[in-house]
């Protein structure tokens, strides 16, 4: 009797862990780069810097955050805006196609760009200095800091309606 009840459990555990698996949501950063979070807050403290083409597996939601696990085991949470549902992937026939893109094409075409048409714009508009981009790029604000300038801007949590 205790074999049967044994095998029924093992069966249960293993059908469970196999559901899981199956409904689990892959989500792929789909920005340059973005925080993982300890608490679904902006200026909640990092856990680690997620890079843009990286997976996480989704785990639950709160008001446009994301509980994620990463591929290290590690978990926190994301805001909804850096991430998407992965896709599938598509195999070609012919070996010769590009089928994959590089963290930095995926960060342009999350931004609405690609390389060549980034180039075309520099070309089109000469008048506008696009070394000022990248030094916005490179400025970094500290969680403090921008805890800060949500509570003096009565911005976000700190607010009124939501």
């Amino acid at each position: 009797m205790k074999k049967k009840s044994h095998f029924k459990l093992l069966l249960c555990t293993v059908l469970v862990v196999f559901v899981v698996v199956l409904v689990a949501e892959t989500l792929i950063v789909k920005v340059q780069a973005t925080n993982l979070r300890k608490e679904p807050k902006f200026y909640s403290p990092t856990l680690a810097v997620l890079k843009a083409g990286e997976n996480v597996e989704k785990i639950s939601s709160q008001a446009g955050w994301y509980k994620v696990r990463t591929s290290k085991g590690l978990e926190g949470w994301v805001h909804s805006s850096a991430v998407k549902t992965k896709k599938f992937t598509l195999l070609a026939m012919d070996k010769s196609l590009k089928t994959q893109a590089t963290a930095d094409e995926v960060a342009l075409a999350g931004k609405g760009f690609n390389k060549q048409v980034e180039e075309k714009y520099k070309a089109k508009h000469s008048e506008i200095n696009f070394a000022w981009v990248d030094r916005m790029l490179k400025i970094k604000v500290t969680p403090k800091q921008l805890e800060k300038f949500l509570r003096d801007g009565k911005l976000g949590e700190f607010g009124g309606e939501q």
